[in-house]
């Protein structure tokens, strides 16, 4: 139970962040609630289908496709990455609130090394109180995932794959923390419907805009019904995503100050472990992979 928990709590940030996915555990009305929000594909559009995109799949937007691609070319062009981040979370039944701000720093998959993330918090604020010093890290290194609180003095590890095994959880469809850094059109359209509009006032500056509705067939797996980006223009990297879960709860991230010329050791995303802290080590489970 403990373990499903904390990987929902990681996967709740990744959702915000991009595609989390939930292991499946949702009801079957929430399916039927995201197949009525998916979009209608505009009569306008091009009957061929653009080689980004999976002939199996419904049309999609072809101006969201650029952007897309833009996103996908910028994952290939950067081995690595740190942005901060200010994580805001609304609670739509209670009406409460939780802000905490932190980085995330990423290194994708190559040759010699694993996909590796690490999402840090400093602060914690609770509606309109005080902001807290509050240090939670998430680690992932390619084996294990590391939950340090620091507070609590407590560490914990998850390993999520075997010793040897090649596996790839933060890439979308195929694992269970996907970030919105080096994902590929491709992946992207088999999962969402996606569609773009110019840019708002109230909205980031010189950046373009996606909707992501996930398609009926994903959409059980799926921790949220509808999922918005704002990719800068320069960048191509996102600068805000907001998303909406299956419990009307709105989560907000939006990423500052983001390097791209960053390199990072193993012992970035290999948490420590401090004298007179709790460990717990949690084995992977037979056949459980990469599942909470």
């Amino acid at each position: 139970m403990m373990r499903k928990r904390i990987f929902m709590a990681v996967a709740g940030f990744c959702a915000a962040v991009f595609f989390a996915r939930t292991g499946g555990v949702l009801m079957a009305a929430d399916d039927m609630a995201c197949k009525q929000a998916v979009p209608p594909v505009a009569a306008s559009q091009p009957a061929s289908q653009t080689a980004s995109q999976p002939a199996s799949q419904p049309e999609t937007d072809p101006e969201a496709l650029k952007i897309l691609d833009a996103l996908e070319q910028t994952g290939e062009k950067y081995a690595a990455l740190r942005a901060e981040i200010d994580y805001h979370v609304h609670m739509a039944q209670t009406d409460d609130s939780e802000r905490r701000t932190g980085y995330v720093s990423y290194r994708k998959k190559t040759d010699k090394t694993a996909a590796c993330f690490r999402v840090h918090f400093d602060t914690l604020q609770l509606g309109e109180g005080a902001k807290l010093a509050e240090k939670v890290d998430y680690a992932f290194d390619g084996m294990w995932l590391s939950v340090a609180k620091h507070r609590a003095k407590n560490l914990t590890r998850y390993q999520v794959a075997a010793e040897g095994e090649t596996v790839e959880p933060l890439r979308i469809g195929k694992g269970s923390f996907p970030l919105p850094f080096g994902q590929k059109t491709a992946d992207v359209v088999k999962c969402f419907q996606v569609v773009t509009r110019p840019a708002r006032e109230d909205e980031p500056k010189d950046a373009d805009y996606l909707l992501m509705i996930p398609r009926p067939e994903q959409a059980g797996e799926m921790s949220f019904t509808r999922l918005e980006m704002w990719v800068d223009r320069a960048t191509r990297l996102p600068v805000r995503v907001v998303s909406l879960d299956k419990s009307r709860n709105t989560t907000t991230v939006v990423f500052t100050k983001t390097q791209t010329d960053v390199k990072f050791d193993d012992k970035e995303f290999l948490l420590p472990q401090p004298f007179g802290w709790t460990v717990r080590v949690e084995p992977l489970r037979e056949g459980a992979n990469l599942k909470p």
